[in-house]
Parts: C-alpha cells; structure tokens; sequence
C-alpha cells in the first residue's frame, strides 16, 4: 500500500489476496508480515523443512573445527545453512571470514551474529558468487574454505574452487524434506482458493506437484528467479510472475506493483503465460 500525492492510500494488487507462504520458521513470519502490511493474507504452509543430515558426526566435526578457526573462509549458499549453525551455536572467530550467495542469505547471516565478508554484485547465484570471490585471488595465499549446504544443492562453489586451486572442504550441515499439507490448504489449492503461491525451489516445487497436482487455473505462480522457474516449469507449473531481482522481499513488491488485482476475480481476466525474468537466483533449499 502506498500513498498518492493527494494523501490518500493507494491499495496495491496484493491487497485482500491470500499467498502461500511455503517455508516456515522466522524466514516464514517475516514474509507474512511484509503481506499482512500490503494488505494481503499471508498463509504459512510449510512444503520442506531442514532437518540434521544423516551424517551428524561428520557435520559436527566440521562445525567444530570451523569454530576453532580452521577455515578462512566459510561460504554460506542459503538461510537455511545460516539456521543450521545458529541452532548448532558455532561461534565464528574473527579469522574466519564470511562469503554469502546474496542478500537474503546475507540478511540471515547478519541476524545470527555473523559478519559478512562477501556478497556477489548483481545476480544472486551460486556461480556469481564464487566467479567474483576468486577474481583477483590468489589460491597459494589463500587460507582453507567451508562450503556448509544441503544434501539437494548442486557442488557449483565446491567443485569451482577446487578447479581453480583453492583449498576447499564440503559439509553436508542438513536435509531438505517434504512436509505434508494439512487437507484443507491443499484442498483450497486444487479449487483455486488461493490466489497467488510462492514458489522459492524446485523442492518447494516438487512438494507441490506431489500433494496438490495440478492448480486452480486462476492460482497465479510466482517464482523467486528464472532457475527456479525453469525447474518449475519443467515440472508442469506454469509461471506467471519470476522476480526480477533474486529475493523475496524484491518478488513480493513486483507483485504488489502489478497493474491489476491479484484476489480471484482479477485474476480470471489475468494471461497466465505472461513471464518477467532477470538474471540468477536465489533460492532456498
């Protein structure tokens, strides 16, 4: 919602809409409360989780031998690594320096107590990430890096440093998992009750196409960047919206910003195949 140059608010496509929400957790309530301020009705329904990897020894020995500073580098490719060490409570000493895959990571670093040292310029990806830290980078006087993930993300950092000579080690820090739909959101779903949903992931995206099928044609899909709309629409979900600029709060403003309505009857009259679309993503697996 904004307000005119007359003094009078101006309501924005997501007023009155109801969203699907599809992580939980404080990432979850932050992304409500940015749609409950625009008017909308943020419906949290988690569709994954992060929960310990299956090798908890292995993890546990990385994390301590990060806390202990022997790592230079930690590189960070999602919140949801960020959450896995707040919750373990490893405690970065000042050697160690911090690099992120973009903003909403970075945002999530900095609320865990961690000092970021490193945020890629423009798009958010896992490439641009590691392509820009090695510019100018030397791997002979460069210390040893972590590169904390999930079971499901790809190796592209991981694997970029070692082909580049930098000193490099993986840790599994947890899995992604499906979480079940209660009936009635997956019900409202199916009968297009719910106007716009989030798609963050192609885990988010694959939980999806399990429990609901096919949507409501009226539901609008909205994609957090063009990776993540490829994997959805490789999954047969039809894209209306991919944010321009790779993060949540940048998807959930261009929303806002549409010229029409986004509650149900707007979105009778709304092109489904109309498609923005920016550089990398920023995802969360």
């Amino acid at each position: 919602m904004s307000i005119t140059s007359h003094g009078r608010s101006k309501r924005g496509a997501l007023d009155g809409a109801r969203v699907l929400i599809p992580r939980g957790g404080s990432w979850g309530e932050r992304v409500r409360a940015d749609l409950d301020a625009r008017g909308a009705i943020g419906v949290v329904a988690p569709l994954i989780a992060s929960v310990p990897p299956r090798d908890t020894a292995t993890r546990d020995r990385h994390f301590r031998a990060l806390a202990a500073g022997e790592y230079e580098w930690l590189f960070l490719t999602s919140a949801a690594a960020v959450e896995q060490l707040s919750r373990a409570e490893v405690h970065l000493p000042a050697t160690v320096r911090v690099a992120v895959v973009g903003t909403a990571t970075a945002r999530a670093a900095a609320a865990a107590g961690y000092e970021v040292a490193f945020v890629p310029v423009g798009h958010a990806s896992a490439r641009a990430l590691v392509s820009q830290w090695c510019a100018g980078r030397d791997p002979r006087r460069t210390g040893r890096s972590l590169v904390v993930r999930s079971d499901l993300a790809t190796s592209v950092v991981s694997d970029e440093l070692e082909v580049r000579g930098f000193g490099v080690e993986v840790c599994i820090g947890y899995r992604t998992v499906g979480v079940d739909l209660v009936p009635e959101i997956a019900a409202d779903l199916r009968e297009g009750k719910m106007e716009v949903v989030l798609l963050t992931s192609l885990s988010v995206g694959r939980e999806l196409r399990r429990q609901v099928g096919v949507l409501a044609p009226r539901t609008l899909v909205a994609s957090i960047g063009p990776g993540t709309t490829r994997d959805a629409e490789r999954l047969g979900f039809t894209v209306a919206h991919t944010a321009r600029t790779q993060s949540i709060d940048a998807l959930i403003a261009e929303l806002d910003a549409r010229p029409d309505s986004l509650t149900t009857t707007s979105l009778d009259t709304i092109s489904a195949g109309t498609t923005t679309a920016g550089g990398g993503t920023e995802t969360f697996r």
